[in-house]
C-alpha cells in the first residue's frame, strides 16, 4: 500500500490525535503542518474535542487532510 506523499518529504513526520468523547482520530503529518494546526487550534478550541502532538513512536498511515494548507503559520 503506497502512502500519500508529505508536502515536505525532507522534513520528518509527526503524530497528530484528535479525540472527542470515544472517538479517537490518529493523522500523520509533516512536522510544521502538525504544530501549525495545534497553534492554531490553541488560539480557539473546541471545548468538546481535544487536539494534541503525541510522542509514542508511532506514525498513522493517514495524512492530515489538506495538510498543505497548514504549512504557513
Amino acid at each position: 500500500m503506497s502512502l500519500p506523499r508529505s508536502p515536505r518529504p525532507a522534513e520528518p513526520d509527526a503524530h497528530l490525535r484528535l479525540t472527542t468523547g470515544n472517538l479517537v482520530v490518529d493523522l500523520r503529518g509533516c512536522r510544521t503542518a502538525v504544530r501549525n494546526f495545534l497553534r492554531d487550534w490553541l488560539s480557539h478550541p473546541h471545548p468538546s474535542m481535544t487536539a494534541s502532538e503525541v510522542s509514542d513512536g508511532f506514525l498513522p498511515h493517514r495524512r492530515l487532510p489538506c495538510e498543505a494548507l497548514w504549512l504557513d503559520p
